[in-house]
């Protein structure tokens, strides 16, 4: 039983060592914070993302669609801005902007190099800088989303995001 325990206990003097060096004090490091990016946050990026799309290269078609992107856009982030902490208002315009989305450049999934048009219905852009410019307008629109909806209502506040501490619990 001692030869077992001998080596054993000699594992665990190497490992605390070890541990010790990597940690000076033996203090458990703490956890990383996570950067917390409020919704009205990717709301701008995304309105960049927007703005940084021309039409002037696009069909007719694509150029219409496009015009309806912006306006449904604006009426979401105007909504939202208005009534932030009841979802149901303002999500019949995040779905028209994600129908937009998807007339334009198929839908949305993991799958970043493959699209997924509509049965019947290719994506109206062809041209891959903006159908790249579109897909990160739609991933900024998605994490808007999942922040906008998984907060608690009293942290979705303007006012709270400017003040609130990211250390803090």
């Amino acid at each position: 039983m001692l030869k077992v325990m001998l080596p054993v206990s000699w594992l665990a003097v190497i490992l605390a060592a070890n541990a010790g060096a990597q940690n000076p004090g033996g203090t458990p490091s703490p956890a990383p914070t996570p950067v917390r990016v409020s919704p009205q946050e990717h709301l701008a990026a995304a309105a960049r993302e927007l703005a940084a799309v021309s039409d002037k290269s696009q069909p007719q078609a694509t150029q219409k669609n496009l015009a309806q992107l912006r306006k449904d856009f604006e009426t979401l982030t105007t909504t939202y801005k208005r009534s932030a902490l009841t979802p149901n208002i303002w999500l019949p315009a995040m779905y028209d902007v994600e129908r937009d989305l998807v007339l334009l450049i198929g839908g949305g999934g993991i799958e970043t190099t493959e699209t997924k048009a509509m049965p019947g219905l290719s994506p109206q852009v062809s041209d891959a800088s903006t159908r790249e410019a579109l897909a990160a307008f739609r991933t900024h629109l998605e994490l808007f989303f999942d922040v906008a909806t998984a907060l608690p209502a009293s942290l979705i506040s303007n006012d709270e995001w400017k003040t609130r501490d990211p250390h803090s619990s």
